[in-house]
């Protein structure tokens, strides 16, 4: 498969980024390290979407060092075993895929990079997250963390600047070959779902991982690596978890099924979201579904350069509240408690090498920025969960919709 980023695009990233920095400190980038899975196994692999970003390789344990006039990548120590097991890391490859020119070895590129540091003692480089965030419950791949900690055991007073900030800011607004690969994505997504619809494959499922096995067979089948994220597949009580991610349950023959799926094309994601119905649904259940989608129109409609995100949000929920008095889940529809009962998330999100991507939501809207649009209902008393999700361009005078062409109808013959 020919990518759609040649060398160039990292090339100009790195510039960029080096454009950006107000000092010429050596500016030091560190890939993700394999995760044990168990014993001697790791999960499968994902790179560091700045690394990434700045060189387009997936090998772990890489280190980049950029210059003013001068870069370089340095291997990770390797052992004749790991030779064996995995085979020898192709410097030239590197070369090709990053434009980085010169490739150390461990040792050599080690010895350099510390001589180097001695003075002026500073770099620039992306200071590692906490170990463990403890509102999403997740621990942090520690290469980051583990490879400055030897870095300042060598070098000491060693100084750190952050460049997270800056790399940012060149993530935010997307290029033209990241849009084709969002969009390629998002159709790899939306072709799926429809080809389900359109066939009796959902009529003839019979459990959430069923249809999970589906729309990962129709992914990979259209060229995406899988999925951008842990899809959801989560039928009648389930859909009011926000991120179910078991999909072991019965898709219930008169039950609405929530199928949040978004396809990784190129390290690109889409985030999609159809809710979907194995029958017609009732006439609660459509109604709840109409809201929604009527919400999806409004919040969409108001997504363009020069808004910014904490206003749009408050319409957005202020306009929930009346569809949800309309519903007769409220008696008051201003009251935000009731509305955040039952609409308990955000509506949008930066989307992008990350699923939630980089973005900075104290700044105004600007065109090439892509963001979900994905307001929802969620009502556990009944047994009724509803969100619909799009995914968005944002353009000089509006936005374009990627999945616009994907039904929002629950129920398709």
């Amino acid at each position: 498969m020919d990518s759609t980023f040649t060398k160039s695009f990292f090339i100009n990233n790195r510039f960029k980024l080096r454009a950006s920095l107000p000092h010429d400190y050596p500016v030091v980038l560190i890939a993700n390290g394999s995760l044990q899975r168990s014993n001697d196994t790791t999960y499968p692999f994902q790179q560091d979407s700045n690394f990434w970003y700045l060189t387009g390789l997936q090998e772990p344990d890489l280190i980049l060092v950029m210059h003013e006039t001068d870069e370089y990548l340095i291997l990770p120590q390797t052992n004749t075993v790991k030779t064996i097991f995995d085979g020898e890391i192709d410097g030239v490859a590197l070369q090709n895929r990053s434009g980085v020119k010169t490739v150390y070895a461990a040792a050599e590129g080690w010895q350099r990079l510390t001589t180097e540091l001695r003075v002026p003692k500073k770099i620039y480089t992306v200071m590692p997250a906490t170990r463990f965030e403890p509102q999403a419950r997740m621990y942090a791949n520690p290469a980051q963390r583990y490879t400055l900690e030897k870095l300042r055991r060598r070098i000491a007073g060693l100084v750190s600047h952050d460049v997270t900030r800056q790399l940012d800011q060149l993530r935010i607004r997307k290029q033209a070959p990241e849009l084709a690969a969002i969009e390629r994505a998002v159709r790899i997504t939306t072709e799926t779902i429809a080809e389900l619809r359109a066939t009796t494959q959902l009529t003839n499922l019979q459990t959430e991982y069923a249809l999970e096995a589906a729309i990962t067979n129709g992914f990979r089948k259209r060229g995406a690596s899988g999925h951008a994220y842990a899809p959801i597949v989560a039928s009648g009580k389930h859909a009011a978890t926000l991120h179910y991610v078991s999909n072991n349950g019965l898709l219930g023959a008169n039950e609405l099924v929530v199928a949040d799926v978004g396809a990784e094309y190129e390290h690109y994601a889409a985030d999609i979201t159809r809710t979907l119905a194995c029958n017609r649904p009732t006439n609660r259940q459509q109604a709840v579904l109409d809201a929604v989608i009527d919400i999806q129109h409004y919040a969409a409609n108001l997504l363009r350069p020069g808004v910014f995100l904490r206003d749009y949000e408050r319409a957005v929920a202020a306009y929930t509240g009346t569809a949800l008095y309309k519903l007769k889940l409220t008696t008051n529809q201003r009251d935000m408690r009731a509305v955040r009962t039952y609409f308990p998330h955000a509506s949008s999100h930066f989307l992008g090498l990350d699923v939630h991507d980089v973005g900075d939501y104290e700044l105004p809207l600007e065109e090439s920025m892509v963001l979900t649009c994905e307001p929802g209902i969620y009502i556990p008393e009944e047994g009724i969960g509803v969100r619909i999700e799009d995914d968005l361009v944002i353009t000089a005078d509006g936005n374009t919709n990627l999945s616009a062409d994907c039904s929002y109808n629950a129920y398709v013959l």
